[in-house]
C-alpha cells in the first residue's frame, strides 16, 4: 500500500516537473482546474478524508484550504466555485508543494502503521485511485491550457512515426444473449461499477477500429456541420451558439494541436476532443448509431487485456498521444455510449463523506468506456464507467460505430 501511495504521488509530481509556476497558475477555461489546484486538491483529499479523520489530535495544514481545494463535498463544508478556482494567487505553488511534501510524510507514518485496518487501508486505495483520475484531468488541462499560445507550447517531443494503413473492420455478436456487467468484488472498483448484473443484449456489430480524423474530414466536407438533420436539437444549438465547425483542438482541417505540439492532421488517427453531440451526429451521418455502455462492455470482456498491457496505449506507455491502431481495443481515447449515466439496480453509493464521489453526478451526462492514452493502466477495464455532459469536448473522447444485426 505505502508503494503504490508513493508511486502515484511521484507520478504526479513527474507529470507537471516541466511546467513553470506560471503555466500552473492559469484557468483557461470555466471546465479547466490550474494544475496547482489538482496538485493541492490530491493532498487535500488524502488530509481530510483519512488523516484528519484517524490521526488523534491532528493539526490541520492550513485551515483555509479546506475552501479552496474541496472540489465538491458539501458534506465537508463551503467551498469555492469552479470557475474561481484560477482566480486567487494565493497559496503560492511553492507553497503547494510543500503542502504536498507534508501530507505525504504523515500518511507515510500512519500506511506503516495502521496496516491491518481496513477502513483505512480502503481509504488509501481510494485517495491513491481518486489521485491517477486526476492525472488524467492534469493531461486534459495542460492540453487546454497550451493550446491558447500553441506555437509556443510544446508538453512533450516524441519521435516521427511511420503512418499504417487502417483496416476498416467489425465484430459481431450475432446471438442474443445475457452477460453478466460490472466489478468483482475482489478487485478494487468505484461504487459505479457495482453491483453485477445480468443485461441482455439482442445481435449487434461494432467497429474494432475508432473513427478517424479522414473519416471525420468527409463529415466535414459534406456539410456534417452544416446540416441540421444529423443532430440532436440540443446538439445543434450546442454547436450553433458556440461556433462548431471541427473537432476542439483542430486549427483549421489540415492541423491540429495535441500534447505534442502542432501536428499535420494524420487521416489514419482516430478523431479526439469530440462531444456526445458530435459523435451521435456522426453515426446520423454514417447511418449507424452509438453502441450502449452494455454493448461496449461486453465487446471489451470479449476483447481481454494482453498480457503486457504495456504495448497497449495508455499512460503506462508514455505516449501521450493517440495511436493509429488500438492494439488491445482497450485505451487510446475513451469511446462515447448511447446510455445516460445512471446507477444500476441495487447500487449502494460508498458510505459517509465519500458518498458524494460519484451519486449525486448521475444526472443528465453520458457514459464513456475503454479509457484512453491518458488512462493509469489500473484504471483499464471493461466495467470502468467514465462519464461527461454531452457538450464536452476536452476530454480524450472518440467513437466507435454499431448498429443491430
Amino acid at each position: 500500500m505505502l508503494s503504490s501511495f508513493l508511486k502515484v504521488r511521484k507520478k504526479t509530481e513527474d507529470l507537471v516537473k516541466n511546467l513553470s509556476y506560471e503555466e500552473m497558475v492559469i484557468q483557461t477555461e470555466d471546465y479547466v482546474s490550474p494544475i496547482k489546484w489538482h496538485l493541492a486538491h490530491t493532498t487535500w483529499f488524502f488530509e481530510y478524508f483519512i488523516l484528519k479523520k484517524f490521526e488523534k489530535k491532528y493539526n490541520l495544514y492550513n485551515k483555509e484550504f479546506n475552501f479552496f481545494f474541496n472540489s465538491y463535498y458539501n458534506s465537508m463544508g463551503n467551498f469555492n466555485k469552479k470557475i474561481k478556482r484560477g482566480a486567487h494567487v494565493w497559496p503560492l505553488v511553492s507553497e503547494i508543494f510543500k503542502y504536498r511534501k507534508k501530507i505525504n510524510d504523515r500518511m507515510n507514518e500512519l500506511i506503516c502503521k495502521s496496516k491491518c485496518d481496513n477502513k483505512i487501508s480502503f481509504l488509501v486505495q481510494l485517495g491513491i485511485n481518486h489521485e491517477q483520475q486526476h492525472q488524467e484531468l492534469i493531461l486534459m488541462d495542460i492540453l487546454n491550457i497550451y493550446s491558447h499560445c500553441p506555437t509556443q507550447n510544446v508538453f512533450k517531443q516524441k519521435k516521427k512515426e511511420k503512418s499504417k494503413k487502417q483496416f476498416k473492420s467489425f465484430w459481431e455478436n450475432s446471438e442474443s444473449i445475457v452477460f453478466e456487467y460490472g466489478a468483482s468484488s475482489n478487485e478494487f472498483a468505484y461504487d459505479n461499477e457495482k453491483p453485477k448484473g445480468q443485461k441482455r443484449l439482442n445481435p449487434y456489430k461494432i467497429s474494432t477500429n475508432l473513427i478517424t480524423n479522414g473519416d471525420w474530414l468527409e463529415f466535414i466536407k459534406n456539410c456534417g456541420y452544416k446540416n441540421p438533420k444529423f443532430w440532436l436539437s440540443d446538439g445543434w444549438d450546442f454547436i450553433s451558439r458556440n461556433d462548431i465547425k471541427r473537432p476542439m483542438y483542430w486549427l483549421d482541417n489540415k492541423y491540429e494541436y495535441t500534447l505534442n505540439g502542432i501536428e499535420k492532421i494524420n487521416i489514419n488517427k482516430p478523431v479526439s476532443n469530440i462531444s456526445f453531440y458530435e459523435a451521435d451526429a456522426f453515426c446520423r451521418f454514417k447511418r449507424k448509431r452509438l453502441p450502449s455502455e452494455h454493448e461496449l462492455e461486453f465487446f471489451l470482456q470479449k476483447h481481454k487485456i494482453s498480457g503486457n498491457l504495456l504495448e497497449s496505449n495508455n499512460m503506462s506507455a508514455v505516449a501521450f498521444d493517440k495511436s493509429e491502431f488500438d492494439k488491445n481495443i482497450y485505451g487510446n481515447l475513451w469511446c462515447w455510449t448511447s446510455s445516460y449515466y445512471k446507477p444500476y439496480p441495487n447500487y449502494k453509493s460508498f458510505r459517509g463523506n465519500i458518498e458524494e464521489y460519484n451519486q449525486k453526478f448521475m444526472c443528465n451526462q453520458f457514459v464513456l468506456k475503454g479509457g484512453s492514452f491518458a488512462t493509469p493502466k489500473n484504471h483499464i477495464r471493461s466495467s470502468y464507467r467514465n462519464f461527461y455532459y454531452p457538450g464536452d469536448r476536452w476530454q480524450f473522447s472518440g467513437l466507435r460505430l454499431a448498429e443491430d444485426i
